[in-house]
Order: structure tokens, then C-alpha cells, then sequence
């Protein structure tokens, strides 16, 4: 919803719609407070419309554009991670993780008995691995092996020379 003020402007730059006008010309007509800020606004704009305004000098964008390139190019942020912080903060984490794992170790009683004679380990390999599975499985490494030798590479070519070396 439009304030008092924002509906009045909208009528007197005459930018509001037909039933604005139509609701703003009945406030204006019965409501003494639409009536003075109105009359207030009418003032401000007869005010504005008598102001002379400056106009800048032709060559104002020329010297503007002037100053522009004099001053010192932005130099692009580069930001390194210390990979001091990176390993104390792995470090820390590890610790932690090692921590909590002696202290499980620690608090909990080893009496357990494993009872071996229910497992049955014996499995016939040519059930799970038939041949085309493994050349499957190999040409996926090859190809991922390819790719990752690729973007070595392309890493490697992309890395600007050392001066003096």
C-alpha cells in the first residue's frame, strides 16, 4: 500500500491510473489532512520546477575518463591458504578421532568370543569374476587412467615458466 505522500506525487507528476485519480480527487474533495499535505506537495513541486539546474561541460566525461586511467589498475586478489593451518587443523581433528577411539578402547571390557566354525569362507572366484567383468573393470581403469595423465599434463603446460631457470 502506497502512502498519503507517494499516492499524491503519482497525481500531480500524472503517473497514477484512473482510479487512483478518481479516489484521490474524493479524499481531496472531504479530507482537510489529504488537502495540506497536497497543497505542502504542490509548493515543493512549483519549488523544484523553478530550480536551474547546472549542466557539466562538454569535455566533463573526457576529463572524467582522463582521471579514471591514471589511477593505479586494481591488482586481482590472490589468496594462499597456509598449509601449516590446513595440517594443524587435520592434525587436530586426527588427534581428536584418536582420542576418542583409545578412550572407547579403553573404557569398553575385550571379553568377546568369535566362533569361527559358522562361517563358511569357501567360494568358487569363477562365479563372481567371469572374464568380461575383469576386461570391463580393467578398460575403466585404463580410460580413467588416461584422464587423469591428460589433465596432469594439461596442468603442467599451463603453469608459467620460472625466470632465471
Amino acid at each position: 500500500m502506497k502512502t498519503i505522500e507517494e499516492q499524491l506525487w503519482d497525481y500531480i507528476d500524472g503517473i497514477s491510473t484512473a482510479e487512483e485519480k478518481a479516489v484521490i480527487d474524493a479524499n481531496l474533495a472531504t479530507d482537510l489532512k489529504w488537502k495540506e499535505i497536497y497543497q505542502e506537495l504542490l509548493a515543493v513541486n512549483a519549488q523544484l520546477n523553478t530550480l536551474d539546474f547546472e549542466e557539466p561541460s562538454m569535455s566533463f566525461t573526457r576529463n572524467v575518463m582522463d582521471k579514471v586511467n591514471l589511477e593505479l589498475k586494481p591488482v586481482a586478489l590472490k589468496t594462499k591458504v597456509d598449509n601449516r593451518i590446513i595440517y594443524t587443523i587435520a592434525g587436530f581433528f586426527l588427534a581428536s578421532i584418536l582420542g576418542i577411539f583409545a578412550y572407547a578402547i579403553y573404557v569398553s571390557d575385550a571379553s568377546f568370543t568369535l566362533d569361527t566354525s559358522k562361517f563358511n569362507f569357501s567360494f568358487d572366484t569363477g562365479k563372481l569374476f567371469s572374464p568380461l567383468a575383469l576386461q570391463a573393470f580393467i578398460f575403466v581403469d585404463v580410460v580413467l587412467l588416461l584422464l587423469y595423465l591428460d589433465s596432469f599434463l594439461r596442468k603442467g603446460k599451463h603453469q608459467p615458466q620460472k625466470k632465471g631457470a
